[in-house]
């Protein structure tokens, strides 16, 4: 059996990170500690900002959506 690379194995403890400190905030339940919190500050979801300002933030969210989707469940856009 291959042993798995480094990369393998910090993908993987990445994730299982990820996990564990997204659980974490959902078991507390403290407004701002969620990543889709922390993302809907960074585009400023929920505050109120300019027209201009929330369509640039809604392409350039529905762009990386569409490159993450069609990237990870496709295999498109490889170097």
């Amino acid at each position: 059996m291959k042993r798995p690379s480094a990369f393998t194995v910090a993908w993987v403890v990445w994730i299982f990170f990820f996990l564990l400190v997204e659980g974490v905030a959902l078991f507390r339940r403290q407004k701002g500690d969620t990543f889709s919190e922390h993302w809907w500050s960074l585009f400023r979801v929920r505050q109120k900002t300019p027209v201009w300002a929330k369509a640039l933030l809604t392409v350039v969210q529905l762009a990386f959506g569409g490159w993450l989707v069609g990237h990870l469940a496709f295999g498109w856009w490889t170097l």
